[in-house]
């Protein structure tokens, strides 16, 4: 706060939690995990009245954004005892889901063992013979919220619910969707540090007024991962993880068709792919690398040096994946003129437009399915325009360019989303001593 911002304050406050139970490595997978995020969400709710941010506390009278299952228990807890002494009662949880498919699964405990004296509520967490924190925040927040528009109706059924579709259908009229958003400073090729001469030795910046540089950054990464230095030809990318869920053995199954399919439009490309996961679809990229020398780039691992020329360098991002919340690589690609090839799921299908060659519209392809098919119809109609309609597809490049995947647009819909729950009284009401 200072006098020429009128006594607001602007900015973000870090608050970190010190226990022996953090420093150790790796931040899930561990035995006790139930007790590490339990005493997370404690102190998240105490933080208010203890920790002095700025020269003042807090305070009940806030909005707290419950990110995921690790923090589940906020609502519960908010519920069954700061309410019930007075604390917070104009306080609001906003719920948001970013996975259905991880809902913080442990064998079922004593309340008393998270620091819940009485058990009250405690049953709003129990699912298939277990405890599910992600029931618990989804049941006793006040609003819930989705990381995209598509995902929040995609998690009312039940191969989107993962068994707990019943839940959030009792929440429809306090459940919501908001399309992630992206750092639009860090992921802008006319600035991007990845692409400095401080980096490769010479810059390859470009934008939307000036796409030169793109070329010179396909060059790049064709040297780098040693593919054949060819400017012409389309270079297609998939970074993520090794995972059944991101579809990656169906990029295996289209594989041979890609690369050995002659008809004027398959067969000359290159591919990379880079991600880290199950050894299985690690060696498909080792192998494909090594029996494609020139064409096929494999790498197992992750860095964001590489994720940044790879887009820089890339003409088309394939985004095959079976469910997807949000995803981020669809909306860095498009700001780097990567057109998205994708399945029509979660956040891909909200920020990917189709493409219609007659109106001059869209910014990808996206299919229905997720099988060989739709990746087959995707890849060969981006082919063909990058290659018999150059025309088509620069101006296909430069709408994607000029998408607006900002935080500011989302902010703006968290920020009505708050100010309905403080229009509404608690979703949980309890009876104060």
């Amino acid at each position: 706060a200072s006098p020429e911002t009128g006594g607001v304050a602007f900015g973000v406050d870090h608050v970190f939690v010190q226990n022996g139970c953090y420093e150790r490595h790796g931040m899930y997978g561990h035995n006790d995990d139930l007790m590490r995020f339990t005493v997370l969400s404690w102190a998240a709710l105490e933080a208010c009245f203890s920790v002095d941010c700025n020269g003042s506390m807090y305070g009940d009278d806030c909005i707290f954004l419950v990110n995921d299952w690790m923090v589940g228990l906020v609502p519960l807890i908010m519920t069954s005892h700061y309410r019930r002494y007075g604390c917070f009662e104009n306080a609001r949880t906003i719920f948001d889901i970013h996975n259905m498919g991880y809902c913080g699964n442990f064998a079922v405990c004593n309340p008393q063992d998270l620091g819940l004296p009485n058990g009250d509520f405690f049953d709003k967490l129990f699912h298939d013979r277990q405890i599910k924190l992600l029931k618990g925040g989804i049941e006793l927040s006040d609003r819930v919220v989705t990381v995209s528009p598509s995902y929040r109706d995609e998690i009312l059924t039940p191969e989107g619910g993962w068994g707990l579709q019943e839940s959030c259908r009792g929440r429809f009229p306090h459940l919501d969707g908001v399309l992630n958003g992206i750092d639009e400073s860090e992921w802008d090729p006319s600035t991007d540090h990845f692409l400095s001469a401080k980096m490769q030795g010479y810059d390859n910046f470009y934008s939307v007024d000036d796409l030169s540089g793109k070329k010179s950054c396909k060059l790049h990464i064709q040297s780098h991962l040693g593919l054949n230095q060819d400017k012409d030809v389309p270079v297609i990318c998939f970074i993520g993880r090794l995972a059944y869920q991101k579809g990656i053995d169906l990029l295996e199954q289209v594989f041979p068709w890609l690369m050995n399919t002659n008809d004027g439009v398959c067969g000359n490309v290159q591919l990379i792919m880079m991600g880290s996961g199950e050894e299985k679809y690690a060696s498909f990229l080792r192998n494909a690398e090594g029996s494609h020398k020139g064409k096929v780039a494999g790498v197992v691992g992750f860095t964001p040096e590489l994720e940044h020329k790879i887009l820089a360098g890339a003409d088309i991002l394939l985004m095959p994946s079976r469910y997807e919340p949000c995803g981020l690589p669809q909306m860095y690609a498009q700001k780097y003129g990567t057109v998205p090839i994708v399945h029509a799921t979660g956040g891909l299908k909200d920020s990917v437009e189709q493409f219609c060659p007659f109106e001059e519209t869209g910014t990808g392809w996206k299919f229905d399915r997720a099988d060989t098919e739709g990746i087959q119809w995707g890849l060969w109609n981006a082919l063909n325009t990058y290659k018999n309609f150059p025309e088509s597809w620069d101006k296909l490049r430069l709408r994607c360019m000029k998408q607006d995947f900002s935080w500011d647009r989302s902010a703006r819909r968290y920020h009505e989303i708050f100010k309905w729950a403080k229009m509404d009284p608690p979703f949980i009401h309890y009876n104060k001593f």
